[in-house]
């Protein structure tokens, strides 16, 4: 900029011969009717982005659910072998506990504190059953908890209107026993007033977190993918 004014200033003075003071203007003209270059200096000044109003800043809203009211099941397709007879095995607990956070601008976000599991609680239709999960398969009684965590969500809509269900994919880890593994969750909830009501579904395998599907040498076997379904009713905060 320095450079351009000192030319603007000498070609000035070569033109007119004598010294022009800083604060006189540029003439538009010459006297030999020759048209003066005219250099033109523009301050620019930065200008601030204003800051989100208060009203559109996303406050969290945290949900915890109410395991009166909530259930955690699993249900594993069976082959019975005296009759080749299938049929579905259903284990249920209302051990769940854990929460999670809706934001107040009425954007979803997603973003679920550990989800808890009690999987010595888990009862079928059948005693014997659930005490050869529990002692030879889950091993519940070394590894008592299914933990879930998330870790990002998909789908999620622009905005939620109180009383519309939602629906969206959410993505975490769960642990079961000693082993870690990414999941997906199909969540159906709805808001209503202090409380959000919906379900969460998933399908994993069994030999994913280090143990093979219930087999009963010539009595029955069990299939490796088993159904997770996680009902809640949580209260606001």
């Amino acid at each position: 900029m320095k450079n351009v004014l000192l030319v603007s200033l000498l070609l000035f003075l070569v033109s007119c011969g004598t010294p022009t003071p800083a604060v006189e203007p540029l003439p538009t003209t010459q006297t030999n009717g020759a048209e003066e270059p005219t250099v033109v200096v523009v301050d620019v000044v930065p200008t601030a982005v204003p800051a989100e109003p208060a009203s559109e800043q996303a406050a969290a809203r945290v949900f915890e659910i109410d395991s009166a009211q909530s259930s955690a099941a699993y249900a594993v397709e069976e082959i019975f072998f005296s009759d080749n007879r299938l049929f579905t095995a259903v284990g249920v607990t209302n051990a769940v506990e854990g929460a999670f956070e809706v934001t107040s601008n009425g954007k979803p976000s997603g973003k679920v504190t550990r989800i808890r599991v009690d999987l010595r609680t888990l009862k079928s239709d059948s005693p014997r059953r659930d005490s050869a999960i529990r002692r030879q398969w889950l091993e519940s009684d070394k590894y008592p908890y299914a933990d879930f965590v998330s870790t990002g969500a998909l789908n999620l809509p622009e905005s939620y209107t109180e009383g519309a269900q939602v629906t969206f994919t959410l993505v975490g880890d769960i642990t079961v026993r000693d082993v870690t593994k990414p999941v997906e969750w199909t969540v159906v909830g709805t808001l209503q007033g202090d409380k959000v009501i919906g379900e969460a579904t998933t399908v994993i395998k069994m030999s994913d977190f280090g143990f093979a599907a219930p087999d009963i040498g010539g009595v029955l076997k069990a299939e490796d993918e088993a159904a997770l379904t996680v009902t809640f009713v949580a209260t606001e905060k």
